[in-house]
């Protein structure tokens, strides 16, 4: 008896909806909304999305996967230019924290650089959405300004979210 994979059933049901020859800019993209449901999950410690996460991501790897083996057209809109360069600085923050916490490199990370680029994306993809950084800036202040919580494990736990 022939069986069909896991994977194999993921891809029959990409293919079935003609998403194999999608842009995978927009796979990715896709990817990275999962991977934000990983670590709001991984911080809230709700086990549940984090498994939904976790499946999610292999089905939008696999599609993605599928598109770059078929030769998919690959474009991407201005913002989402800025939204992939976005994505390589949190890359490269990320492998420097990661090398200064595994080889204990320097006493402080080496990340000004880095920072100053997230912050230039951050005001890139803000006029790509006809607002200001600093508007949106005031918007997270003004929610976040009377918010009570506490700490657990290195992370602030909104005190909503502790019941």
């Amino acid at each position: 008896m022939n069986s069909i994979t896991l994977e194999e059933k993921v891809e029959q049901w990409f293919v079935e909806r003609n998403l194999h020859e999608a842009n995978p800019v927009k796979q990715f993209e896709k990817l990275m909304e999962e991977a934000g449901e990983l670590f709001e999950g991984i911080a809230k410690g709700k086990n549940e999305l984090i498994k939904d996460a976790l499946g999610d991501m292999q089905v939008v790897l696999t599609g993605l996967e599928l598109q770059l083996k078929n030769d998919a057209d690959i474009q991407a809109t201005p913002e989402e230019m800025e939204l992939l360069l976005m994505v390589t600085s949190l890359g490269t923050l990320a492998n420097k924290l990661h090398k200064h916490i595994f080889y204990s490199e320097t006493k402080t990370p080496l990340i000004k650089p880095d920072l100053i680029m997230l912050h230039s994306n951050i005001h890139s993809i803000a006029i790509h959405n006809c607002t200001t950084a600093d508007t949106c800036l005031q918007i997270a202040y003004d929610e976040i300004k009377d918010r009570k919580g506490k700490m657990i494990d290195g992370v602030f736990v909104k005190e909503e979210d502790l019941t």
